[in-house]
């Protein structure tokens, strides 16, 4: 896919959960001691400008209808890596974007309480955008504003300085366990202030040095 005027073309996504303090204290979790992850599907990504789909399964189903946003500062990998040091992450990262992690929450906790995987409240069909672009030039990604804005309204406002696990770390822990391969995209987690989202709104995603990502929720269609 494109981003801005970069190709790339993903094996993966893989998102660090619980990356705030304060966004792990309003799920109710614990501060992690080492970075959780998770995979999200290649079906998620759409680009600045596309609709976020709401899908219908959860909007006609009470039980399941509440679908979240969240903000995160991703990262592209620029070629492949496995057990790399801390020090040396630089040469691994083509740039930085900003990643909307889509999540539909009520199935989430739903799956969450019953001990079976949140795998599908996190792999609809658009809940992945990114872009607007991939910037390469910034030296020091751990003091960017992150912000975003629901119809004009700010919901989620902080700065990538509170990331508990910093990128190098991030990177050093996952290439223990997984190669991660060029255009790879690693999302670093979401601050607190996340919620619900409906048909008709546009989201607005910030971040220092990157710009803005918007997306306009719409009903998926019968």
């Amino acid at each position: 896919m494109k981003i801005g005027d970069t190709e790339i073309f993903p094996t993966k996504i893989i998102c660090l959960g619980r990356n705030y303090v304060e966004h792990a204290k309003e799920m109710n979790s614990q501060i992690p001691k080492e970075p959780v992850f998770f995979c999200k599907t290649i079906n998620c990504l759409i680009k600045n400008g596309d609709p976020i789909i709401y899908p219908r399964i959860l909007f006609e189903n009470e039980e399941l209808n509440q679908v979240d946003h969240e903000v995160e500062l991703a990262l592209i990998i620029k070629k492949k890596c496995k057990n790399i040091k801390a020090v040396d992450f630089g040469e691994y990262i083509l740039g930085y974007t900003i990643f909307l992690d889509i999540t539909a929450r009520k199935l989430q906790l739903k799956d969450r309480g019953i001990n079976l995987p949140w795998y599908r409240s996190k792999n609809f069909d658009t809940f992945g955008p990114i872009g607007p672009k991939i910037v390469e030039d910034i030296e020091y990604p751990h003091d960017l504003k992150i912000e975003l804005k629901l119809n004009g309204e700010v919901k989620q406002s902080s700065n990538t300085k509170l990331m508990i696990f910093k990128i190098q770390e991030i990177i050093e822990y996952l290439s223990k366990y997984i190669t991660l391969e060029p255009g790879d995209i690693v999302a670093t987690g979401t601050p607190s202030g996340v919620g619900p989202i409906h048909s008709g709104d546009l989201i607005e995603a910030t971040i220092d040095k990157i710009g803005t990502l918007r997306n306009k929720v719409i009903l998926e269609e019968e």
